[in-house]
């Protein structure tokens, strides 16, 4: 069907039946399915802008915090046609509470997709105590994707007569719930926690030595006393713990220096064993070339 232009003849006056006819005629309304065409129209124009521009529409600040009435109308037009939030979908989680997670993500049932900040809800997240790096995106019709990246929990530090779980970067984590990682080595000192990957690193070299291990007390910013799981302290040396650690290693297999009535096993000195015994006695070994030291 061709609709008909029904204008002015050529002399410039209407002509009779035409003009009769177009001087009663009443406009049609639009059918239903044209409105609801139009209206998709619109909803699909919008849709396609965000999806294009989803970098220009959200981190320019143009529309930060959806204060623009024209995109709000778009998005609640879109969320009409079923781009709302119908699922939360989290990855990544182990330690970190659901619900905390949730609190901070602050995103309705049913809230118009596109209206969702993701940006501010990302920063909430980051704050939480677990988590170290989020990231959410959207995947339309109806989902919003959430993937987080948890802080490794590495040791337990003791600070102020208070433990606290510290992550492998040396950031503190939490103070609650901590009989959950009961195999954890505690730290004790200042700045233990900054050094403490490098020491696990060393200690891993004799794994069924590190299994004795239950605390490491860092001495002066420079040093470890590292305290074995029957209360004897081995003394690792400033510089080169690796190699007195492993040599400590090659000696207790040797010699089991561990059973023995020891306070202490003093490794500071290249290529010497110094011992001091719970009864204060020397421990005699030519072997291993011990002799009485002091408690330093």
């Amino acid at each position: 069907m061709r609709w008909l232009n029904l204008g002015k003849s050529a002399t410039g006056k209407k002509s009779g039946k035409a003009g009769n006819k177009a001087k009663g005629a009443r406009r049609r309304p639009m059918p239903r399915w044209a409105k609801r065409s139009v209206r998709g129209g619109v909803a699909v124009a919008i849709f396609s802008l965000a999806l294009a521009g989803p970098t220009w529409l959200w981190q320019s600040g143009w529309v930060t915090g959806v204060t623009n009435s024209m995109f709000k109308a778009a998005a609640e037009s879109l969320a009409d046609a079923g781009f709302r939030v119908e699922e939360v979908m989290l990855e990544g989680r182990a330690n970190e509470s659901s619900a905390q997670i949730m609190k901070a993500l602050d995103i309705s049932r049913g809230a118009p997709l596109l209206t969702v900040d993701l940006k501010s809800a990302r920063t909430r997240l980051e704050e939480l105590p677990w988590i170290r790096v989020a990231s959410l995106e959207r995947e339309f019709p109806a989902t919003v994707r959430v993937r987080i990246v948890e802080r490794r929990p590495l040791a337990l530090w003791q600070r102020k007569n208070e433990l606290v779980l510290v992550d492998d970067e040396g950031g503190m984590i939490t103070s609650q719930k901590l009989e959950r990682f009961p195999d954890l080595l505690v730290l004790v000192g200042k700045d233990a926690p900054m050094h403490a990957t490098a020491l696990l690193s060393i200690l891993a070299h004799e794994p069924d030595l590190k299994k004795r291990v239950n605390a490491a007390v860092r001495v002066g910013d420079r040093r470890w006393n590292i305290r074995m799981d029957n209360g004897v302290y081995v003394r690792l040396p400033e510089t080169d713990a690796l190699s007195a650690w492993q040599r400590f290693a090659r000696l207790e297999r040797q010699h089991k220096l561990l059973k023995q009535d020891l306070l202490s096993i003093d490794l500071r000195i290249p290529d010497q064993l110094i011992v001091r015994t719970r009864a204060g006695r020397p421990a005699i070994d030519r072997k291993v070339g011990s002799r009485k030291g002091k408690n330093t």
